[in-house]
C-alpha cells in the first residue's frame, strides 16, 4: 500500500511541475502580446480624451491631414487627393469613436465590478 501511495504521490509532483512549466511558459509568451495589446488599448484611449477635450472635428480633420500627407509621400497619387482625404478622416473619426466605446465598456465594467451596478 505504501508503495502505490509513494507512486501516486509521484504522479501528482510530475503533473504539477508539468502544469506550472507550461503556465509559465505561455505566460512568457503572451505577456509580450499582452502588453502591446494594452499599450494600443491605452493609446486609442488617451487620443479619445484628447479629441473630446479639443473639439473631435478639428481633431479628426488634424490627423486626416497627417494621414494623408503620409499617405502621399509613401507614393499615393495626388489625383485622389480628395478620396484619400475623406477615406483618412473617416477612419479618422471611427477611431476616437471607438476609444470612446472602448472607454465606456471600460468604466461599465469597473462600476460593474467594484460596486455591483448593472446586474
Amino acid at each position: 500500500m505504501n508503495l502505490l501511495l509513494r507512486f501516486l504521490r509521484f504522479l501528482a509532483v510530475a503533473i504539477f511541475n508539468l502544469l506550472l512549466s507550461l503556465v509559465v511558459l505561455l505566460i512568457g509568451l503572451l505577456l509580450p502580446l499582452a502588453l502591446v495589446v494594452l499599450r494600443a488599448l491605452g493609446s486609442l484611449i488617451a487620443l479619445s480624451f484628447a479629441a473630446t477635450v479639443n473639439d473631435p472635428r478639428q481633431v479628426a480633420d488634424r490627423l486626416a491631414s497627417e494621414w494623408t500627407r503620409r499617405i502621399l509621400q509613401s507614393g499615393g497619387d495626388l489625383n485622389r487627393i480628395d478620396q484619400i482625404y475623406s477615406i483618412c478622416r473617416f477612419a479618422a473619426q471611427t477611431t476616437i469613436v471607438l476609444g470612446w466605446v472602448l472607454s465606456i465598456i471600460f468604466t461599465v465594467t469597473v462600476l460593474w465590478v467594484v460596486f455591483g451596478f448593472f446586474i
